[in-house]
């Protein structure tokens, strides 16, 4: 299972929110980058694992909402995910719950779907790495929020610990 981050992940952490336009790339702080501009380094890095499933673990769970998000991912890995860390049936709709989880580090908040979903192995893809509790940093690729997945050695490191995860648990490679 991966967990994936979008900002500084598939695309410049840089990224907007307005109520009226939506989520868009701060033309000022990283002008000619776009939205997704590196998922396809994702697609090329998950092909030879088709048995690991996604799990969105970014606050575009809570803005604009996982199903809205995930229109925005070429079929192939929208197929792969199975939820997202934050989820109206999971946490309910009481505004203290989900302030709760908007205030755990992003790791906790990853640490707590793997308690809920026990998968055999993890690992998450991210560049918020504050509050990550250091017994699942071994579990973390982390990426600088300026380059995400378009770091060759970050693309380097997902494919090392996804293969050592696949491998692992008896999993299925291409």
């Amino acid at each position: 299972m991966l967990y994936l981050d979008l900002d500084g992940v598939v695309h410049h952490e840089a990224v907007l929110w307005d109520p009226r336009r939506g989520i868009s790339m701060s033309p000022v702080i990283a002008p000619g980058r776009v939205l997704f501009e590196w998922v396809h380094y994702l697609e090329d890095a998950l092909a030879p694992y088709p048995a690991v499933a996604l799990v969105l673990s970014s606050t575009w769970c809570v803005r604009p909402g996982y199903a809205k998000t995930l229109k925005r991912f070429p079929g192939g890995l929208r197929s792969r995910f199975i939820g997202g860390t934050f989820h109206r049936r999971v946490h309910g709709a009481d505004p203290w719950n989900h302030a709760d989880f908007q205030g755990s580090a992003r790791g906790l908040q990853i640490w707590a779907d793997v308690q809920r979903r026990k998968p055999r192995a993890w690992l998450a893809l991210d560049d918020d790495l504050d509050g990550w509790p250091e017994w699942a940093r071994d579990n973390l690729v982390a990426c600088d929020g300026r380059t995400g997945l378009s770091d060759t050695k970050v693309r380097a490191e997902l494919s090392e610990k996804l293969g050592r995860c696949v491998k692992a648990v008896g999993g299925a490679q291409r």
